[in-house]
């Protein structure tokens, strides 16, 4: 990735205390931009198939919705998109085992894995 282009990345997270730190943190990285979030399953479709994006940090455990109907609405869509993250309360493996089959590129536990999610969205845009 050249020097002037950010890795855009968009986030699908109800809670807010969550997404304003994740917003936080990722916006120190000067090679990553945060162009957005949504809070449901219908916005987070919406917007992720109106824009361009490189990254999307989706929660599986939405107020309204799923992560893994956004997930599973994308991966229906047959278009190419950037890499799924799934960021959840719920570190199951059954539930990990489904969200890859769904797309996903990579799997963390909100609970101890903020750093590690940090971590990979960072290799990414390098």
């Amino acid at each position: 990735m050249d020097d002037k282009k950010k890795l855009k990345v968009f986030l699908i997270e109800d809670a807010q205390r969550i997404r304003s730190v994740l917003i936080e943190v990722l916006q120190q990285a000067e090679n990553i931009e945060v162009i957005g979030f949504a809070e449901s399953e219908q916005e987070a479709l919406y917007q992720l198939r109106s824009i361009e994006w490189d990254v999307a940090i989706v929660d599986i455990g939405l107020r309204e919705g799923s992560g893994l109907a956004v997930l599973s609405g994308l991966k229906s869509d047959g278009r190419q998109y950037g890499s799924r993250l799934v960021f959840t309360s719920n570190p199951s493996n059954a539930l990990k085992t489904r969200t890859m089959s769904l797309g996903a590129e990579a799997f963390f536990d909100k609970s101890r894995e903020m750093d590690s999610l940090v971590g990979h969205i960072q290799a990414l845009a390098h």
